[in-house]
Parts: structure tokens; sequence; C-alpha cells
């Protein structure tokens, strides 16, 4: 029996920080790290019944047990071969809006306002903004009420099963919710203006890729059979792990997702982004008044896509209620007999594009697989935190850079604790760059050096790579060595360094060792990487590739190496060949 190892797929919802490093003038590291260990669900619910899975797995989330609920059922249903009357799919449908009113409203007013209104809390607010505070409650029990009615709970319900539903709703409890969200929208409008109208820093501000279901048909949605993204790529169901990409950090029990070898976001902002044209009636209107080029390059609009998405659901609940009501006759349980197959259920959590993949034999689970959104947020919002605290460093603003990376992670409402302070700012010891060198030194690192003869300082790493080959080091090349032959290819697995002069800000000799990746992001740090090498690169080897960077004096042509300089290649030539 095949099976998927989870030892380090956490379902985190509660612990996690972000932790960056100075050195001088260069955030050196920055790190996104969830530390609540893995939630062992996969491993659970191998060997159990499909009806056991879809109980099992929403257990994954508390907040997002009806996206779990409807991805495990989806999955499910297309392994088994299982095709639910329309009645159902409205139902789960409405279930669905329910949670998304209940995450939402919750974020957005208890978890994002405080930083924008000056306050530590929601508590705490409510002494100036009582309004804000009670309205965002009721909201949130209206939610609630959504999901106990549908689904018998409002935490991991048991209502919706494989094939159907097991205890229909009244018309009285639907007339209800529909009549009940009619009457919220002026707290909804007032919702959206409020999110959307506030005046959100342009720290961070970087493109970025956006992935989200397709709902088809020209609709917007939260649920489909294949996945868009921003370029307008689709990618089938159950070709996810094409988009998906999943591996492993160090620094983090949470797994890791790119497309390309490059971070994406999912969630509201995805959504909004990627399907906003879609959308209609005051929902179409509020998004043609606010939405701005800005939403697709700022993370921070993750909140007011959020707003406007509660809107979108308020508009769509009267409307799920009356497409129900008009099919009379409640639907039984589709029974099924197929007992072996492979099924990928597609769906939005608010936090965005969750999936859940299984393969059945001989009528038990023998294989799962389940991507959540953090999952796939993760490296972009590591990559905006570093983008902010690099931002803010240059503009000697440090003491903002603890808060502006609390806020960044905030937006993105991922699945860890929201308290007040996740984000700590550490500055490096003296020549931090030796620490991380000795880190690297048992993997069998290759050395790499960059420059070019006769411009001054240019020449200092190719006067380091050498001194190194003179030393007797192997694994030391020259950049147009690396160039000529394929021996690039055959460094996969060690920690590539380049040796590089790198202008970051710095007196003359400063010596930092930077994250490669870091350098592609920053724009500030002039480096010289030739594109022969740099377009050779795997996402693995950038992601295990640093630059040992000098700050140089003069890269005039004709110059001789600075004192300054030479200094520098003579304390790392000493550090790295002792």
């Amino acid at each position: 029996m095949k099976t998927i190892s989870i030892d380090h797929l956490p379902r985190v919802e509660g612990n996690g920080g972000v932790f960056a490093t100075i050195d001088g003038h260069v955030i050196t590291e920055v790190k996104l790290v969830i530390n609540e260990g893995p939630r062992l669900i996969e491993r659970l619910t191998v060997g159990k019944t499909p009806e056991e899975d879809v109980s099992i797995a929403p257990r994954i989330c508390a907040i997002c047990s009806v996206s779990h609920k409807n991805a495990a059922l989806r999955a499910m249903e297309n392994a088994l071969g299982v095709k639910v009357q329309p009645k159902i799919t409205l139902l789960r449908e409405l279930a669905h809006m329910g949670e998304f009113i209940e995450s939402h409203s919750l974020h957005v007013y208890y978890l994002a306002l405080p930083d924008y209104v000056g306050f530590p809390n929601a508590i705490a607010m409510a002494s100036k903004f009582p309004f804000e505070v009670k309205i965002a409650l009721e909201m949130k029990q209206f939610g609630n009420a959504i999901m106990k009615n549908l689904n018998g709970r409002m935490i991991h319900g048991e209502n919706m099963v494989i094939g159907g539903f097991g205890s229909f709703p009244t018309r009285e409890d639907l007339v209800w919710i529909k009549n009940r969200a009619i009457q919220f929208m002026p707290f909804v409008f007032r919702t959206v203006e409020l999110f959307c109208g506030l005046d959100y820093p342009t720290v961070p501000e970087s493109d970025t890729l956006y992935a989200c279901c397709e709902p088809g048909n020209g609709q917007y949605g939260f649920w489909g059979e294949e996945i868009i993204l921003s370029t307008g790529e689709k990618v089938a169901r159950d070709d996810y792990k094409s988009l998906t990409n999943e591996f492993l950090v160090s620094h983090s029990y949470c797994k890791r997702s790119h497309y390309k070898g490059n971070p994406y976001s999912v969630g509201a902002l995805a959504r909004v982004n990627v399907l906003g044209e879609r959308l209609q009636g005051e929902s179409a209107k509020m998004y043609k008044k606010y939405f701005s080029p800005r939403w697709k390059k700022n993370p921070l609009f993750h909140n007011a896509a959020q707003a406007l998405e509660i809107l979108y659901c308020f508009e769509k609940v009267p409307e799920l209620v009356d497409e129900i009501l008009a099919i009379p006759e409640n639907p039984p349980v589709v029974p099924y007999t197929t007992k072996t197959g492979k099924g990928t259920g597609l769906v939005e959590a608010p936090r965005g594009l969750l999936i859940h993949h299984y393969e059945v034999k001989d009528g038990l689970v023998s294989d799962v697989d389940i991507i959540t959104p953090t999952a796939q947020n993760a490296e972009d919002i590591e990559r905006y935190c570093y983008l902010a605290a690099q931002k803010l460093l240059d503009e000697g603003k440090e003491d903002a850079i603890r808060d502006r990376m609390d806020l960044v992670v905030r937006a993105f409402d991922p699945c860890i604790s929201c308290s007040v302070h996740m984000a700590e700012v550490k500055r490096a010891p003296s020549d931090d760059w030796k620490k991380k060198l000795a880190e690297l030194q048992p993997a069998g690192p290759a050395f790499i050096g960059i420059g070019k003869e006769g411009r001054s300082d240019d020449r200092a790493g190719l006067d380091l790579a050498a001194g190194m080959k003179e030393a007797g080091m192997e694994n030391v090349y020259l950049e147009t060595e690396i160039e000529e032959d394929h021996s690039l290819e055959g460094l996969a697995g060690r920690p590539l360094i380049f040796l590089d002069i790198v202008n970051m800000g710095e007196p003359a000799g400063k010596i930092a060792m930077l994250p490669l990746q870091h350098v592609f992001w920053n724009a500030v740090l002039s480096h010289r990487l030739l594109p022969a090498v740099s377009n050779r690169l795997t996402y693995d080897q950038i992601k295990n590739a640093y630059i040992l960077g000098i700050q140089p004096e003069s890269i005039e042509e004709g110059g001789r190496l600075s004192n300054s300089v030479r200094a520098a290649v003579e304390k790392i030539l000493e550090e790295i060949t002792n």
C-alpha cells in the first residue's frame, strides 16, 4: 500500500513567527517559522473507509472545516464516480458561504483592523469603535448559524455526506437565512467602504503570481474543476502538483510551494485579481469603484479583497436560498459500488486554494495528499516580509520593520496565531558571515568566483577563487568555467557560494553572507551574475545558494583592488583555508 509521508506536514493554526536578521544596511535573512508539529491527518485517514475519511479530514482546521469537508467530498466523489443532485450542490455552496462570512468578518475586523486604527487588539479597539466590534460579532454569528443549520454543527459538521445530505434544512430555516442576509446589507456596504478605503502602506509592493479555482462559465466562485493563474494559464484538477511543487525548508514544519521556480499567492486577493471582472451586482460596482493596479502587487490589499468577498457572499446567500426552495424534493443519498479509484477536489477556503486528493483501493483509502493555502502562501509571505524589511531599512526606518512584518503576515490571514507581535528583528553579530560559512561547510559547498579583470574591486571574487585554488581547495570554480561546461549541473545537492562584490551601502570592505534568492528579490543590492549561469540554476539550487559579498570601494575601469577590499579578500581566505 502506497502512503504519503507527512512527517513535516503540519496543519498550523497557532504557533509561528517571523524572524529578520540585519547586518549593517542589509537584511541577510528573513524566515517565516511555523513551529506547530505535524497533525498526522493524512496518515490517520489511510486505511479508513471513504466515509471515515470525510469525517476525519475536516478536523484539520476548526475555522475552515466546511472548506475541508467540501474538498474531501468533491475528491472522494470524483474517486468513486458519484454524481450528486443540483440541490445538494446548492446546499453545500450555501454552507460554504456561511464559512466565508464567519472567517472573513473575524479576520478583517478583529485581527486586521486594530493594526490600522492604533489599537493592540479588538477588545481595546471597542472603546473607540464599538459599532464595528458589535457588527463584526453579529456577522460572525450569522455565518456560524448558516453552517450549523446546513452541516449540523458550527464546527466539524457531519450533515454533508458522500452522495448527499443527512438532514435537510426546513423552509423556515432557509427563509430566515435569506431575510437575515438582506437585513445585513447596509452594514456589509459599510464594511467594504471601510476596508477598501483604508490607506494601505506602499511597502511592500512587488508583482507576484496568483492562483485560484476556475469556477467556469465566466462566474466568480469558490470551487471548480481547474486552477486558473493570473497569467491566464489553467491547470487541470488532477494535475495540481504541476502548480504546487511542494518542498521542505529546515526552519519550518510547514511545506512550501512554488510554480516554475517562483513563489505565488492564493486567497481573497488572488481571487479578486484573477476573477474580479466576473463579479456582478453590488459586488461588481464596489470592485469597479475601489480596484486599482496596487491590488496586484501589495499583499496588504488581502484585507480589502476579503471585505469585497463578504459583500459577494451576502449577495449570493439569498440567490442560493431561492434556487434551493425552487427544488421541493429532497434527493436521497446517491449510493456507490466503486471500490477503487482516484480523485481530486478543488475548493477555495477563505485563505485560498485548498486541494484534497485521495486514492481508494479495495474500499479503503490508500493514498492521501492535502495541500493547504498557508503551505502555498508561505514562500510569498516570507518574500514580502523580506522586501518590506529591506525597503524600510533603506529608508532609515528600522523601528518600523517589526510592525510592518506583522502587518504583512496578518494580511495573508494564515493558519497561525495572530498575536500582536509575531515578528522579531535581530541584529547580526560582528562577522556573522563566519558563522553562516561554518554552518555550510559540512555540506561540502562549491565556491564560484565572479568578477571582471581590470575593473578595480570587481575582480575580488576572481582573486578569492584563485587564492582558494592555490591553497588546494576542491570544488572551486570561476564563473567563466561554469559558463563553458556543464559542471553547474553536476553540483546539484551542494550549497553554492558565489564570491562577488555587492553594493550594500556599507563602508568598503564590509563582508556579508546573503541568500542568493534575497539578492535576486532586491534591486538595491547590485550584483553581477552572468545570465548564462543564473538561468541554469534550478529552484532547489537557488534556495541553497548564497553570495559571500564584499562592499566595493570602486569598480572603475583600469583601477586596482582597493586596500579595504584586499584586506577583506585576505580575511576570507584565512577563514576558509585554515
